[in-house]
Order: C-alpha cells, then sequence, then structure tokens
C-alpha cells in the first residue's frame, strides 16, 4: 500500500507516542542535499536524490509497515558507531556489511546492492581505465572512515585525502584539489544542477557493495528478525520499486 502525505501524517498522529519507546531510534549519516525536515519536523528523501534518499524513504516504509514511525536523525559516521556500539535503541543505516564489522551488530538487510564509482572533473578527465590508474592521479577524496576509505587503505593507496562529508569532496574536486572522487551509480549530487554539470562518471567501478541497517547487539533477535520481515514485505509489496523508481533513479524525462 502506497503511503500519502496525508495519510502518513494521520499514521504519524496515532503512532508517534507508542512508537517511541517501541522503535529504534534509527540514524543515518552524510544526507548532504538529498533530504529536507518536513512540517513534522521528520527528514525525508528528496525525490530522485540518489541513495540516501531512498534509504530514508525505504526505512519509513519499513516504521508504517510495523505501524511503529519515528523521526529519522542524522549524525555523523563515527558518532553512529559510537552511539551503535556504546549504547541500546539505535539502529545505523546505510552501512557496508563486511568482515571487520560483521560481528559488532545486528543486521537487517541488504537494502539495496549498488556499485561504486570514481567521478571526476569534466573539464580535468584523468583519463583513468583501471582501479590501478587512480593509484597514479594527484589525490583522491574520501570520507573519513568510511568503507571505502578503508578499502582503498587495503589497496595500498598512497593518494588518499580525507574529508569529512561528500559535499567537501565534491568542492575540493570542483575547485582542483583533488582528482577523483567516489560515487555511487546515483550520486547525492543529483539534484545540484551545478555539480552535475561539472562532474562525470568514470569507466572505472572502485567495488559493489550491500548496503544493510546495522542494530545495537543489544537488540533482541526477535525484533531485529521483525524489522527484516518489514523489509522483505516492502519488496514484496512491490512498494520498495516505487520507492527506487521515485527517490533514487533520475526522473524518467531525463
Amino acid at each position: 500500500m502506497r503511503f500519502t502525505a496525508a495519510i502518513f501524517s494521520v499514521l504519524l498522529t496515532s503512532v508517534l507516542s507508542s512508537a517511541t519507546c517501541a522503535t529504534p531510534q534509527f540514524l543515518t549519516h552524510n544526507l548532504n542535499n538529498a533530504a529536507y525536515q518536513d512540517e513534522h519536523g521528520f527528514l525525508r528523501g528528496k525525490k530522485h536524490a540518489g541513495r540516501r534518499a531512498f534509504y530514508v524513504e525505504v526505512v519509513y516504509a519499513m516504521m508504517q509497515q510495523r505501524q511503529a514511525v519515528r523521526p529519522v536523525k542524522e549524525v555523523s559516521l563515527g558518532r553512529g558507531f559510537h552511539l551503535l556500539q556504546r549504547e541500546a535503541g539505535y539502529a545505523f543505516f546505510n552501512v557496508v556489511r563486511n568482515a571487520e564489522r560483521n560481528n559488532k551488530f545486528k543486521w537487517v538487510g541488504p537494502v539495496d546492492t549498488i556499485p561504486t564509482y570514481f567521478y571526476e572533473l569534466a573539464s580535468a578527465p584523468t583519463g583513468i581505465q583501471s582501479v590501478d590508474d587512480a593509484k597514479n592521479v594527484g589525490s583522491i577524496c574520501t570520507l573519513n572512515g568510511n568503507n571505502l576509505t578503508h578499502l582503498l587503505e587495503r589497496m595500498q593507496f598512497d593518494n588518499i585525502l580525507r574529508a569529512n562529508s561528500n559535499e567537501a569532496c565534491a568542492k575540493l574536486l570542483k575547485y582542483g584539489r583533488v582528482s577523483l572522487i567516489t560515487g555511487s551509480e546515483y550520486p547525492w549530487f543529483t539534484l545540484d544542477e551545478e555539480l552535475s554539470a561539472a562532474l562525470v562518471r568514470t569507466p572505472v567501478t572502485l567495488t559493489t557493495n550491500e548496503g544493510y541497517i546495522a542494530f545495537s547487539t543489544a537488540t533482541e533477535d526477535t525484533e531485529v528478525a521483525l524489522w527484516q520481515a518489514a523489509l522483505d514485505s516492502i519488496k514484496a509489496s512491490g512498494r520498495y520499486d516505487e520507492l527506487r523508481a521515485e527517490y533514487l533513479m533520475a526522473p524518467a524525462s531525463q
């Protein structure tokens, strides 16, 4: 069932007080310009704004499925992991599930599987054709502490410049301070006309990852299973595909 803004408002009013106790606090990170705050004070994804907008709306659809709606909050990547590991009652997305993190959290997903590419400045193409070529450019901006940064370190890249946000990386690339940044197939800057015109995707795929929702290990297994069932349900119902078209993918007219 598709939830309009009006239905969402009614549902919110009826369940928010009880959901606050029953629902973990869902956290996300690095939304940049992919989300906005609605009239209820909720962070909501902007249409066709890319992966991060899509994940926010998938989580709300899961809450609606369970009739347990609570506002998503944005935190830094480091703060999200800090809360998840030290306090009960939190869930954090989008998190890549890897060997290092696997036993630290409980997991629901995958929410989606999206390849990550290198992006470059259209006016200053690097000419890279492989991951190894990327080792020879001036520098690559990635987010401090995130999975892609750790991946590049393991691959022995020595030209990494770490920043605290995707927006900071994009600005560094735009002004020629770095040669490459990383981004998904549907990057967060899709709705930024200036950046979308300035940055282009290279033919090089860095990696393909599955995005998950990570839960505190204090969360009961039965509760994690219920959230997994909510995700599976919206995928089976067709709502998930509607959200992909509405938030993740570019408008059909483009």
